[in-house]
């Protein structure tokens, strides 16, 4: 009996989109008010000259020199924001949970209409999805990779894992709990999705849906794991975390991918943890109509890029050559009929006080970075980031 090859998947690198050369509409207004004011400096002599090259030397930096992951453009919009949101309501206003009945299953039903179903994936953790968990990822990525299709319903589809510590044993304090992982698979849509009759047509067994009970546990365990509810909450915002009544959070968003190939259990480090973790990846279908201008666009600035560092005597760099290779395979994808799947990653950490806080948001970290790719704190914005783990609430 042959043993059946390893399947590899490739994630796309970061976007850098620009409106204007390349460059952010922040950007592109920060360099121009900088030499803008240069000229005017210039134009007025005497200390008029001192002020605009100072002018000029703020424009370029706020345009070239990130902090946190992000330019100071950037950060203006988030600081502006968490200044108007120092305090707010609770975080899912105007969500309810329906039960099921005979034509839908149980849902959380959002404020602008959209329904949200989640199943229970039933496994023994992340490096065991099943008796054969290459099996059952390839068959969650050949549904996935359908959904892309032309014609295919546009579901918004998240891949939830809450972590924990497990329950100790009765009679003996002194045992480890040990790891508690649970994993979810959530649809979102216009109206419920019957997301186990979906997925086992697809080939993934081991399902079941969730109660409305479930439903509205889980939602609490969003913001206060003892006390509290998503849906009635009182939240204080602040710059690096989110205060519960019984809790605070921190949200994280995956900034940078893996580079190269990884398998279906490339995120396992994130699922395996004793810390309170909800790790959220959010995937939506992109129009293809739309899919294929962007990449046009991405080859288009790669080829002038290409063009002026030959002229200009430069060698080319692996990286560049390495990008070309994949936007070329990813506009013949998109020519062939297959839409562009845009993956969000999002992770929040819930803890009784700051320090445990802190404690946890190093462990995951040093977890993200043996999985390979690159958290950003949502400084300013913990609100958006918690969000980003309840599927069906937001992509960031």
């Amino acid at each position: 009996m042959t043993a059946q090859p390893e399947r590899r998947y490739r994630l796309g690198r970061r976007e850098l989109r620009g409106a204007v050369f390349g460059w952010r509409v922040g950007q592109a207004a920060a360099i121009a008010c900088g030499a803008a004011l240069l000229v005017l400096g210039v134009g007025a002599g005497g200390v008029g000259v001192a002020l605009g090259v100072l002018a000029a030397g703020a424009g370029v930096a706020v345009a070239t020199v990130p902090v946190r992951g992000r330019g100071l453009d950037e950060w203006l919009p988030v600081a502006l924001c968490h200044l108007v949101r120092v305090r707010g309501r609770s975080l899912a206003e105007g969500a309810c949970v329906q039960p099921a009945d005979a034509d839908a299953p149980a849902c959380v039903r959002w404020s602008d209409g959209r329904a949200t179903v989640l199943v229970s994936l039933r496994h023994r953790g992340l490096r065991a999805l099943a008796d054969e968990p290459a099996a059952l990822g390839e068959s969650v990525a050949t549904w996935l990779r359908d959904l892309s299709t032309v014609g295919a319903p546009q579901w918004t589809v998240s891949m939830l894992s809450v972590t924990g510590r497990g329950i100790a044993v009765r009679g003996a304090a002194w045992a480890d709990a040990g790891v508690r992982t649970r994993s979810y698979l959530a649809v979102t849509a216009t109206e419920p999705v019957r997301l186990d009759v979906v997925l086992g047509a697809a080939g993934v067994t081991g399902v079941e849906a969730l109660s409305a009970d479930e439903l509205g546990a889980l939602l609490a365990e969003r913001v206060a794991p003892a006390a509290g509810t998503i849906l009635d909450c009182d939240l204080a915002a602040r710059w690096h975390e989110l205060v519960g009544p019984a809790s605070v959070h921190a949200a994280f968003l995956v900034e940078e991918w893996p580079s190269g190939d990884v398998d279906e259990q490339f995120l396992a480090p994130l699922g395996i943890s004793e810390d309170r973790r909800a790790t959220c990846m959010t995937l939506r279908v992109e129009e293809l109509g739309r899919a294929r201008s962007r990449t046009a666009r991405v080859r288009t600035g790669a080829k002038a890029d290409e063009t002026m560092v030959r002229e200009a005597g430069f060698l080319a760099s692996p990286e560049a050559a390495r990008d070309s290779t994949r936007d070329l395979e990813r506009a013949n994808e998109l020519a062939g009929g297959h839409g562009s799947v845009r993956l969000v990653g999002a992770v929040s950490i819930d803890a009784h006080d700051h320090l445990e806080l802190e404690a946890a948001a190093a462990r995951l970290v040093a977890d993200a970075t043996a999985c390979g790719i690159r958290l950003r704190r949502c400084d300013g914005d913990h609100r958006r980031g918690v969000l980003a783990t309840v599927p069906g609430w937001c992509v960031p």
